[in-house]
């Protein structure tokens, strides 16, 4: 049984039968008629028919002027024209204005079949066609979005490998997401591991950066609901939602419409929450979608890493600072109490053997300025070293090797000491 709906606009009562009765019906064709042409106009556009055989001499509106408004409508169906006697400019003019083919009467069945037949399969290709270009144009459109997915993701991998300082890591982080998910703002929160609280490390709007020490309680808000329960929450508004905490807005002077927040997890704990604030759609359209939160959790797993990464780099950094300052010490405790060590020798050398006599006393006072200059030559010789070289001290200490620099220091100062004695006069 044939589906398609076939409208005869035909002012010839006997045409119009024979249409309906011998030709369209048996074929399995469901059927509308109209005898004018504003009854047929009006049909059209209220039933959008698969087909319209139409009669171009009509009363009240031409057959002409039917295809030309319907076409004004943008209501483009299939049309066979139909007629007795016509011009070839009347002709012409049909197919401009976009008939599919061209009936003289009489005609027989076969030829009344053929014909819409071959309009329905015109009709098929060309839906066919535009179904086609339609689907290329959103996978052009997917392909775009991805692209540029993976390039916010390489950005975000990037931010992950660079050894930067935490905030300016987590702002390419807040930066990307923003771009990505096309939002108004996007804010990071880090829990702090001791009071399990939530921490606003940055927030992004409109490419500014803002960082605060603006904290949630544990469970408190959405974002701290999130945290507590380890789930992400898509809040299409959030005034409707009790879970909401109003007070980040009147703090920030932002307004939060619609919110986006997911969990970030590293060891199977939650560290923090991502938060998307405010969709920015296309025709006005500004709710969050699935793909949107699928999208920020799958983002979410990167941040974590990016997180992770950059208390890392601080870890390390104090820990290499830390060491190079302990290992600087221990060298001048060594090389500094080395020489105030065999000072205070000399000095109970001299207190042992009781009376002083002027020499004794030259001795000490020449041995006092030695111990001077070595213990300040050693703080030079500290200050100069380019590339720093390590040596083990006692045990698992190490201490930082000044052995070639203090002594090159020490003969500059032993030569900068003759050179200043003999330009003293007498």
């Amino acid at each position: 049984m044939n589906e398609k709906t076939i409208l005869v606009i035909e002012d010839d009562f006997r045409i119009q039968e024979f249409l309906c009765n011998a030709v369209l019906t048996p074929a399995g064709y469901a059927v509308l008629t109209a005898s004018d042409g504003q009854e047929g106009l009006e049909r059209a556009l209220a039933e959008r028919p698969d087909v319209i055989l139409l009669d171009l001499m009509l009363p009240r509106l031409s057959g002409l002027n039917v295809m030309s408004l319907l076409q004004k409508q943008n209501c483009h169906i299939p049309t066979i024209v139909l007629t007795a006697y016509s011009s070839e400019q009347e002709i012409l003019k049909a197919f401009r204005l976009g008939a599919k083919d061209f009936l003289q009467k009489p005609f027989t069945v076969e030829d009344v079949w053929a014909a819409i037949e071959k309009a329905l399969a015109e009709e098929r290709l060309r839906q066919e066609r535009e179904n086609l270009t339609q689907a290329l144009a959103q996978a052009n459109q997917r392909l775009q979005q991805q692209v540029q997915n993976w390039a916010t993701l390489n950005d975000i991998a990037r931010a992950i490998s660079a050894t930067l300082e935490e905030p300016e890591v987590f702002r390419r982080v807040v930066q990307n997401i923003t771009r990505i998910l096309q939002i108004e703002a996007c804010s990071l929160l880090l829990v702090d591991q001791e009071t399990d609280e939530l921490e606003f490390v940055v927030t992004l709007k409109s490419d500014q950066a803002r960082y605060s020490a603006f904290r949630l309680k544990p469970g408190q808000g959405i974002a701290g609901w999130v945290a507590k329960h380890g789930e992400p929450l898509l809040i299409p508004d959030v005034t409707k939602d009790s879970r909401f905490y109003a007070q980040v807005d009147q703090n920030t002077g932002f307004e939060s419409r619609s919110i986006l927040c997911v969990p970030l997890k590293a060891k199977g704990r939650v560290i923090g929450v991502l938060e998307a604030i405010n969709k920015r759609g296309q025709a006005g359209d500004t709710r969050f979608t699935k793909e949107d939160l699928e999208m920020l959790t799958a983002l979410a797993s990167w941040v974590a890493v990016a997180v992770e990464n950059a208390r890392l780099n601080r870890a390390t950094r104090d820990m290499a600072a830390a060491a190079a300052l302990k290992q600087t010490v221990t060298a001048m405790a060594h090389h500094i109490n080395n020489r105030l060590m065999a000072f205070s020798l000399e000095l109970d050398g001299l207190e042992i053997g009781g009376a002083v006599d002027q020499h004794a006393v030259g001795t000490i006072i020449a041995s006092a300025r030695r111990s001077i200059q070595e213990v300040s030559a050693v703080i030079k010789a500290l200050d100069r070293l380019e590339e720093i070289h390590t040596i083990p001290y006692v045990g698992e200490a190490e201490m930082i090797d000044i052995e070639d620099a203090l002594r090159e220091q020490l003969s500059q100062d032993v030569q900068a000491h003759l050179t200043a004695s003999q330009r003293r006069p007498g």
